[in-house]
Formats: structure tokens, C-alpha cells, sequence
């Protein structure tokens, strides 16, 4: 019996007589129309076998409760599904079966929607009978059995070549695991029910094999694949006989952790002494974001800037390493270079804050740092060359030094840009232009999304000259318009049409720049990626003007949606 049919037999006499022809019949587990669970008491309704449970799930130490499925036999009752990873329940929420045969989730604060609609979209795991089909996806849990909210990871059958591929979609990341299933059509990951094995068709041709041997007999255990939050796809089984069992993987995707990208985040350093566990610290020079997260990042103990009149740097060298080679991340390729030559290549270049050599290449890298890995025998022979300063000044003296005043302006300078872009935009905006004499806003209309209209005169006097500045936000410099009470952000209503792609509207009044709205348009999108709040997107100088030149086409940044 597959998972689906396993679960949801128990309200095939309800809601579900879709599924009544492959399902068996139960009644010693119907649950009546009308019930209900409510989150803190313990209950749960089972499956027919009782192998599975649906209900409120309560991860250890949490205050949360996840609408989900788990294993129920076995003492982890490991979870393998859930429709509100990212928005989880508080003691006292209800999940209701209701009297129209539907599953609705009622928060403890009156909030409710449909659970049934999420049933066809698995989270991180996928158990026999189950598939993913051309454009399904699964994302991993941001932290193991402690944060199921959606990790860094994706495992997507991609939708427009049938190519399956494993990246960190959180970053610039085309991927570090893939099928080579691409050109094909009718793609899909198939887990066996049978079987349990794991495999890629096309149509119905077995196209790509994971699972390569499996335990018998296959009923005698529990089967489940995952996506971790490692970033690994990997297949376990767990022997249901009773006894003190753990899940064992019997075929994983990825066999060197550290090959995993962003595993340690920026600037972070991924070692694997047993290729098992993943240790993450962080490169010479920096400091952990979260010392209690080290896989969260690092950034520099002080303002970096080489370049600067007094500045004075060093190399420190570490074997078997790496930092891969990804489109924009190297400054320069150097044939002929040996160890000597290339630390020296690393020191004259005072933009150049990494290098690598390999055989007898050097590879000249540009800040930030990613990927940066000690990965036996990935990175076997090679060496890492990474830059830190020598003499770091005082911290009293920090704030006043050229090199944190450099710094800190190399890294104002993008979002700036766009800040006064998007100001100049408001400013010509026909809506804005009319209200340069302070008239009163009209009121805004319900499609309007509460957006309030200000011209850019108003603007600067209400930010008292731009600086009530409120931090900086997600994709610029937030500041605050106290006017009536109300807050506005500047940046937001560019962002807003250069996500429904109608940057357009922005200036359709000036016939200039719409007969070369192309060059505008890149424009805009250059400044939405300067300000994008993962610095791995921000792009190069040289991306730039590929980008402006015309030679590179750019969307909206991946993290657009989410702050919006």
C-alpha cells in the first residue's frame, strides 16, 4: 500500500471516495465527521496499519506544532510530511475534519486554512509509492529534528529539461548534483512500492539508477528518502522488528559532505576528516555570524580593505583545499604559476582576497568567499592562499581608520545607487509630480496594496533630509516618512512593478526613456541586485557591465519574492 493510500484511507468513507478503489477499508479507524485534534493534547488520528500518524506534531524543546504525518511504531516517530513547516501552530490550535468532508487548519489566534490542498506537495521526504514529477520539488528543514521551517536546499525534477538537480537556491547556485537526465520529456523520480528502489524514467524508461542493492524482505522494514539539511539526498531504512534501531542509509547522492555548496556559509570553511560529518568554522581572518550556528557564516574581524595607503597584508596557505571555481567568482586565471608566484599574484593584487592553485594554475579570487572546503580526495593537491591583514588596528581606533571608512563605502555605494534611483523615479512619476505643491494624497483604492503617494519634496523633509534612516532592510536603506502617523519604504514601490514586470509604469509619462526602455531596464535591475541581502548576489563589477552593455540578460533577484 502506497503512502497516500495509507493515510488517506482513513477518511475514505468521509471526504475522499476518489481514492476508494485502490484503498482499503477500515473501520476501526473512520474518524466521524466533525472531529477534531487540538494542539497539546497528545492526539492524533492513525493509520489502517498504524504504521503512519496524522496530527499536531511537537518537535522536541519547540513551542510549535506542526500539522504533519510521521512514523508512529518507533520511539523517534519521525516526520516525513508537514503543511505549515513555515508556519507552525501555537497550543491550543484545532485541526478539524469538517461535516463537507474537508481538513482545516484553525489557528489559536482565528487564523485557519485548507490542509487537504497541501496533501500533493511533499516537504523533504518522499516514501514508497510516491513520485515527483517533472517541476516537483522537495526543500530541506533549516535544522535537522530541531527547525523543520524550510532550510537552504532543493532537490528539483526541473520542468523545462528533465534534468534533476540538487542546489542552494538561497544563493546563486546552479547546482552541485544533477542526473544528466536533461532533454528528455514525461521525467520522472520514481520510489518504487515494490521494490524500494529509487530510479529516473522517462515515459517508461528507466533512465537513471540511485538505489543500487536493498535489504529483503523489503516489508520487513520502513523506507523513506530525504533531502537533509545538508544538502544530501539520501535513502534509509529502518527494521521494524522491535529493538533498539536507528534509520541506516543504504544510497546517498552526495558522498563528500563538504562538496555540498554554501554547507558553511560565507566565508565559512567545511572540513570532513571521516567524510561523514560536516565541521564548520571560518576562513583565517574572519568570525562566526552565530557561534552557536557556526554553518550560518562568517564575516571579517575588521574592515578589509588592501587597497588602502597603510594597509599590509599576508597570505596564510592551507593544503588540500579549495574554493571552486564558479562563474564571477575568479578575478583571474594564471597559467605556469607555482606555490611562490601565485602567493605573490595573491599579494600584488589588492582587490584579490583568495587564491587557489591547482596543478599549475592559479585562480584569483574576489570577495565574498563561498564554498572555501577541505574534501579529501576532491580537494586533494591543491592549495588554498587566503589574504588577512597583517597589523589589524585597534578597536577604539576602528571606526575612524581609512580602511573602515573605504569599506564601508565600497559597500554603501550599490545600494545608494538604487536609493537615488528609485527617489528620481518617484520624483518624475506623473502621480508624484502632482503633488509637489503638498497637496493632500488621494486616497488609495483597495488594488492600490495601501501604497501612499508622496512627492519627493515631502520625502526629503519628512526623512528630515533622508536621515531618519531605520536600518537597512532587504534590499536597501530603509527610512522612515512620519506623516499622519504612517510609515512608508522608499525602495519598495520600484521593487513592487519590477516584480509584476511592469517597470514600465514607472515612467510612461517621459516618451525619453521609453523609447529606450531596455537600457532603463537594465539600469533597475542592476540596482535591485546591488541591493540583494545575500552578498554571493550581488554582482561583479564585470557582470555589471555585461549587464548595462546588453550582453547578459537579468531578472528579479531569487530573494525577491520572499520579502515581499
Amino acid at each position: 500500500m502506497d503512502f497516500t493510500t495509507e493515510f488517506l484511507v482513513s477518511f475514505v468513507t468521509f471526504s475522499l471516495l476518489f481514492i476508494s478503489s485502490r484503498a482499503r477499508r477500515s473501520t476501526d479507524n473512520s474518524i466521524e465527521l466533525g472531529s477534531s485534534i487540538v494542539a497539546g493534547t497528545n492526539s492524533s488520528w492513525r493509520s489502517p496499519s498504524g504504521d503512519f500518524a496524522f496530527g499536531f506534531y511537537h518537535p522536541l524543546g519547540s513551542a510549535h506544532y506542526l500539522v504533519g504525518i510521521w512514523f508512529d511504531k518507533i520511539p523517534q516517530r519521525t516526520l516525513v510530511w508537514s503543511a505549515n513547516r513555515d508556519d507552525p501552530a501555537q497550543i491550543g490550535s484545532t485541526i478539524n475534519l469538517t461535516m463537507s468532508g474537508q481538513l482545516v487548519l484553525h489557528h489559536a489566534n482565528n487564523t485557519s486554512f485548507l490542509i487537504y490542498n497541501e496533501f500533493d506537495s511533499p516537504t523533504d521526504t518522499i516514501l514508497p509509492g510516491q513520485t515527483l514529477d517533472m517541476g516537483q520539488m522537495l526543500f530541506s528543514n533549516a535544522n535537522g529534528t530541531i527547525d523543520y521551517s524550510t532550510g537552504q536546499y532543493k532537490l528539483e525534477v526541473q520542468k523545462f529539461d528533465g534534468n534533476i538537480v540538487i542546489s542552494a537556491f538561497r544563493f546563486e547556485d546552479p547546482g552541485y548534483w544533477y542526473t544528466s537526465t536533461a532533454q528528455n520529456t514525461s521525467v520522472r523520480l520514481v520510489f518504487n512500492n515494490i521494490t524500494a528502489f529509487l530510479y529516473v524514467v522517462n515515459g517508461t524508461h528507466n533512465i537513471f539508477n540511485m538505489t543500487k542493492e536493498m535489504q529483503n524482505p523489503v516489508e520487513n522494514y520502513y523506507h523513506r528518502a530525504i533531502l537533509n539539511d545538508h544538502g544530501n539526498f539520501q535513502q534509509l531504512i529502518y527494521l521494524k522488528e522491535s529493538g533498539n534501531h536507528q534509520w541506516a542509509v543504504i544510497w546517498e547522492a552526495i558522498t563528500q559532505p563538504c562538496t555540498v555548496n554554501a554547507i558553511c556559509g560565507v566565508y565559512g570553511f567545511c572540513t570532513s576528516p571521516d567524510n561523514s560529518t560536516v565541521n564548520c568554522s571560518c576562513l583565517p581572518g574572519y568570525t562566526p555570524f552565530d557561534a552557536s550556528a557556526p554553518s550560518k557564516g562568517c564575516y571579517p574581524r575588521v574592515g578589509m580593505d588592501f587597497c588602502a595607503t597603510n594597509s599590509s597584508a599576508s597570505v596564510v596557505d592551507i593544503q588540500d583545499a579549495d574554493i571552486p571555481n564558479y562563474e564571477f567568482f575568479d578575478l583571474q586565471r594564471i597559467d605556469s604559476s607555482d606555490l611562490d608566484s601565485c602567493r605573490k599574484e595573491v599579494m600584488d593584487d589588492c582587490f584579490c582576497m583568495a587564491g587557489v592553485l591547482i596543478d599549475s594554475v592559479c585562480y584569483k579570487k574576489r570577495t565574498p568567499l563561498l564554498n572555501a572546503r577541505i574534501s579529501i580526495p576532491a580537494t586533494s593537491n591543491r592549495v588554498a592562499l587566503i589574504k588577512v591583514l597583517q597589523n589589524q588596528t585597534h578597536e577604539d581606533d576602528e571606526n575612524d581608520s581609512p580602511s573602515k571608512i573605504v569599506l564601508i563605502v565600497s559597500l554603501s555605494a550599490c545600494s545608494l545607487l538604487a536609493v537615488v534611483f528609485a527617489a528620481i523615479a518617484i520624483y518624475h512619476h506623473p502621480t508624484f509630480c502632482n503633488l509637489m505643491q503638498k497637496e493632500a494624497p488621494p486616497k488609495p483604492k483597495p488594488v492600490d496594496i495601501n501604497l501612499k503617494a508622496f512627492s519627493f519634496q515631502e520625502l526629503r523633509e519628512a526623512t528630515d533630509g533622508f536621515k531618519n534612516k531605520l536600518g537597512h532592510g532587504a534590499f536597501g536603506t530603509v527610512y522612515m516618512v512620519a506623516e499622519g502617523g504612517e510609515e512608508m519604504i522608499l525602495v519598495d514601490w520600484v521593487l513592487y512593478w519590477a516584480k509584476e514586470g511592469n517597470l514600465r509604469v514607472i515612467v510612461s509619462h517621459d516618451l525619453e526613456v521609453v523609447n529606450d526602455f531596455k537600457r532603463f531596464e537594465r539600469m533597475a535591475m542592476v540596482g535591485l541586485w546591488c541591493l540583494s541581502p545575500n552578498p554571493t548576489l550581488r554582482p561583479s563589477i564585470a557582470k555589471v557591465i555585461h549587464v548595462l552593455e546588453g550582453n547578459t540578460e537579468v531578472g528579479v533577484p531569487p530573494l525577491f519574492d520572499g520579502q515581499m
